[in-house]
């Protein structure tokens, strides 16, 4: 199996940093055996014919996208041109926006498949070699998806306890050195979640 994972655009004058998110993402996956690759479009240009050539050279047969709600706009249109690019690519989200409003988001977006719903590392994994095996998404925890025209969210997955389980993040797929020549800083994650309700 091939997964793209991409980072829509984000304004160079909000700071953003590499997106460790993405990387934690491609680890898990690289140790499942899975090839992925990361799109950043913080750092490079968009275009749609620059993700069709990306497309027919990687040929993925998942693409996943972060959003936050301000870049909500920029990922779905990126998911948009991927189901116009290759319609049989299965398309995922996630991140914040779309954990708070799953339902809401795939009945406004029928060019996305599935929602990740809180953290990915074990969701997506999990997602992906259900998809290679062609198996019912009803078993996956903590996704949203279509089940023709009605919409299903499976079990909550808990949280990860143990984060030193986790590998550590593909850094070697983002583009590093085109931050470094923005001044942008390099991220690292101490903790998750917040201490509230």
């Amino acid at each position: 199996m091939r997964v793209l994972l991409i980072n829509p655009f984000y304004p160079i004058s909000e700071t953003p940093s590499p997106p460790l998110g993405l990387a934690y993402l491609a680890s898990a996956l690289t140790a499942a055996g899975v090839e992925v690759k990361i799109l950043d479009l913080v750092v490079f240009p968009y275009s749609r014919p620059m993700l069709q050539t990306l497309i027919e050279d990687f040929k993925p047969q998942v693409a996943g996208i972060t959003a936050v709600t301000m870049t909500f706009d920029n990922a779905i249109g990126v998911v948009r041109d991927i189901k116009r690019i290759d319609p049989h690519i299965l398309t995922v989200m996630g991140g914040p926006h779309v954990s708070f409003c799953a339902r809401e988001t795939l009945d406004a977006c029928p060019q996305l498949d599935i929602i990740v719903i809180g953290e990915g590392e074990r969701t997506i994994v999990e997602l992906v070699l259900t998809a290679s095996d062609g198996r019912a998404w009803s078993g996956v925890d903590g996704i949203a998806y279509r089940n023709h025209s009605k919409i299903c969210i499976t079990e909550k997955r808990k949280p990860i306890e143990n984060l030193d389980g986790l590998p550590l993040p593909e850094r070697r797929l983002l583009p590093l050195g085109r931050y470094r020549a923005l001044g942008m800083p390099i991220s690292l994650t101490t903790s998750r979640g917040c201490p509230y309700k």
